[in-house]
């Protein structure tokens, strides 16, 4: 009887655990439905796609998890909201740029609204006309379809080390979900990101800089034919990452890449820039910023926009001497006679080795600029200043609309100009440079593509010819790095100048002490400009703050810094200390990836 009793208050309490659950599992549903219906889900029917209105609820912030986020967009009847342009439009007149600027750099930064950084001479403010808008932003967003209570929802990505892009990335999350955009910020390991996604044109929204000096870099970043598939031996560096294609923009384009950089029409540079405002894919945030604490001693100085070397300007820059500190010692002026004025440089990172053709790291490729000289000396935004040239002959064939299709020339050099140890620069020093670079499959270049250079050959010691495949306004790049032909001799470029480099820039390098510093004294035989500057000291060390403590103790002169806020900031406060802040070529950006979904 026991048993039996025992039996049966078991089968009860099991009942009872049973109708408990079911009970537990019902609420839970219908909370969860309650949630649903509360985001546009409505169980089995699905998200509605129906143009009836759901009345906002302001009470409450509804967070929900990645899966439910992306049931609900995977609900959205159109897979390619990205190609209307009223929506592209309404998320530009959304996002607070100015908001962008200021939280990360406040008064040293600024909006960008150019494909130009705003010291170029081609700078148009085409995207000016994105202000912060967002009565407009719901204007265009509600042509499109969908409004808060009927929300888009959408994916924005970058790179997952980069702090700053995670600020920008919060922002346009706030300022989109205002006007009835839904965002999921989805970040990446940055070579995921670049690889897997934005090189594959498999983003919606996304961040990343691109560098644009001139009017050649636009044709990798927005023709048609530079899409990745299209990608091959002979079409190369294809980096149209947003799968954009306006047949407007390219016959421009090609007007004015046909152009002498120097004499390009200014109007023409504000309609290319116009046309892509317009088509609303790409939208600047701001330059990137260089910049260089300095003791105010030192006058002269600019930075370079491409690299952000304070090294730009080196033959006009100078250091005011200290009455009677004229160094007639030849352990304090480095062992070399007359030097008077020098130069104690600080930088974070030494270079592993001094070839110009192996990557390295940027400060590298400041000092080997003091050193190394090409035949023209670029100035600002494709202008060319003859250095070594004497003179030119050159002459193109054109197609149609007069677009210059291939370039011969013959180039004549100067009398009497020399390389650092005092022998003569020659015609066939020139050629063995261009073929030697051309036939080294081991080195790398970014600046010029030297694979346009069908022939280059010497005619006399002062003369040579070169054809190019296909016409390249900034075609003198390619002669900015030359060595001389006794150096090239049965060796590859790539097996050279490790840790030594032979130039006729104005300066030489005189010693190099790995984990400790680099030397470079003036060069007497410069045919150009010679500096006030008899010698420089560049000083390596990985930890920033020790650099600002030599810095602030007098002991270097001159250092590029991180662009940190309260660190600018207490510079500019420091009465012995100047600043430079500059925007260079490299820009943020928001991305609107154009590439078709399937449906």
């Amino acid at each position: 009887m026991l048993d039996d009793n025992k039996e049966l208050k078991k089968f009860t309490a099991s009942k009872f655990y049973l109708l408990f659950l079911i009970l537990a599992i019902t609420a839970s549903a219908i909370l969860s439905a309650c949630q649903y219906e509360k985001l546009g889900y409505s169980g089995i029917e699905g998200f509605q796609n129906t143009q009836e209105s759901v009345e906002e609820d302001n009470s409450a912030d509804y967070l929900f998890t990645e899966q439910y986020f992306f049931e609900l967009k995977n609900k959205q009847a159109d897979k390619n909201p990205l190609s209307d342009l009223n929506i592209r439009k309404a998320i530009f007149y959304a996002i607070d740029r100015k908001r962008i600027s200021e939280e990360l750099f406040a008064e040293y930064g600024t909006v960008l609204n150019s494909v130009f950084n705003p010291g170029s001479k081609y700078y148009y403010p085409a995207w000016d006309i994105y202000s912060y808008n967002p009565a407009k932003a719901k204007e265009y967003l509600k042509t499109a379809g969908y409004d808060i209570g009927q929300p888009l929802y959408l994916t924005i990505g970058a790179g997952a080390e980069s702090p700053s892009r995670q600020v920008i990335e919060e922002i346009i999350k706030e300022n989109l979900d205002a006007i009835g955009i839904k965002v999921w910020i989805s970040n990446k390991e940055s070579r995921e990101w670049y690889v897997d996604y934005v090189k594959k044109g498999d983003y919606e929204l996304g961040l990343w800089a691109i560098y644009t000096p001139d009017f050649y870099s636009l044709v990798n970043y927005f023709s048609s034919d530079k899409i990745p598939p299209m990608e091959s031996d002979t079409n190369k560096n294809c980096n149209n990452y947003y799968w954009y294609s306006n047949k407007d923009f390219e016959t421009l384009l090609n007007k004015i890449l046909s152009e002498n950089p120097a004499f390009i029409d200014n109007n023409d540079a504000g309609r290319l820039q116009s046309i892509l405002a317009e088509s609303a894919f790409i939208l600047p945030l701001y330059s990137r910023i260089f910049c260089v604490a300095y003791n105010k001693k030192i006058s002269g100085i600019d930075i370079d926009e491409d690299n952000g070397s304070f090294l730009k300007n080196i033959t006009e820059m100078d250091i005011a001497s200290e009455e009677g500190s004229k160094k007639d010692n030849a352990e304090d002026n480095d062992g070399v006679e007359g030097i008077q004025k020098s130069l104690i440089a600080g930088y974070q990172q030494e270079p592993y080795l001094l070839n110009p053709f192996i990557p390295d790291n940027i400060y590298r490729d400041h000092i080997n600029g003091l050193i190394l000289c090409g035949l023209w000396q670029k100035k600002d935004y494709g202008h060319y200043e003859p250095l070594l040239v004497e003179g030119i002959e050159t002459g193109d064939d054109t197609g149609k609309d007069d677009i210059r299709l291939s370039l011969k020339a013959k180039i004549r050099l100067k009398n009497e100009i020399y390389w650092q140890d005092g022998t003569p620069i020659t015609a066939y020093d020139v050629a063995a440079s261009i073929n030697a670079i051309k036939s080294d499959e081991k080195i790398s270049y970014m600046w010029a593509d030297y694979s346009n250079i069908t022939s280059c050959e010497a005619i006399d010691e002062k003369e040579f010819s070169v054809t190019f495949k296909q016409y390249n306004a900034n075609w003198e790049d390619q002669f900015s790095i030359l060595f001389p032909e006794s150096m090239l001799k049965d060796k590859k470029i790539s097996e050279l100048f490790a840790e030594n480099i032979f130039g006729s820039g104005p300066f030489i390098l005189k010693e190099w002490v790995k984990g400790n510093h680099i030397i470079v004294h003036s060069n007497p035989h410069y045919v150009g400009k010679k500096p006030e500057i008899d010698a420089i000291k560049f000083i390596f060390n990985s930890d920033m703050n020790y650099l600002i403590s030599m810095l602030n103790e007098g002991n270097i002169d001159i250092l590029n810094i991180p662009a940190d806020l309260n660190l600018l900031q207490s510079i500019e406060g420091d009465k012995d200390l100047a600043l430079i802040v500059k925007p260079g070529n490299l820009w943020e950006h928001l991305a609107i990836g154009l590439k078709p979904r399937q449906e």
